[in-house]
């Protein structure tokens, strides 16, 4: 008897073993995917964090075509002579300037903000292009000017 009864008690710690080994495949399962998570979150951080960054350098680049590039453009047509033929001596001229400004900056930053925030590539795409049209408007216009 104390044969038999050896091999269930052997029997019974090998049944408590499997089910500690997956108790701790269980909990090692879900700190993996804790840790994973806490990834996830740190990359989201990381993506507003650019994303604000990109809003920023849109809007602070419009802002600044809108204030400065209209008063420098109108401020270069106000040495006109009377026969003086350059573009921004005409009405068309200051007219074409201001308004080239004005638009491609209101333009620029909201396609820039739907681009920055967008999650398609189509989005960044956007985003660069209404920084290449700002760029553009300030080469118009000094071309303009001068």
């Amino acid at each position: 008897m104390d044969h038999a009864r050896s091999l269930w008690a052997g029997a019974g710690t090998i049944e408590a073993d499997r089910e500690q080994e997956a108790a701790q495949a269980r909990a090692a399962e879900a700190e993996l995917a804790e840790a994973e998570r806490a990834a996830e979150q740190r990359a989201e951080r990381r993506l507003r964090a650019v994303r604000a960054v990109a809003v920023g350098v849109v809007w602070l680049s419009a802002g600044l075509t809108l204030m400065f590039l209209p008063m420098l453009s109108i401020s270069a047509g106000s040495d006109c002579g009377v026969e003086d033929t350059r573009f921004i001596c005409t009405d068309g001229g200051q007219d074409t300037v201001v308004y080239i400004a004005v638009y491609t900056s209101l333009i620029a930053a909201l396609a820039g903000t739907w681009g920055a925030f967008s999650r398609r590539l189509l989005g960044r795409a956007v985003w660069g292009a209404s920084l290449v049209a700002l760029g553009i408007a300030w080469l118009v216009n000094l071309l303009i000017i001068h």
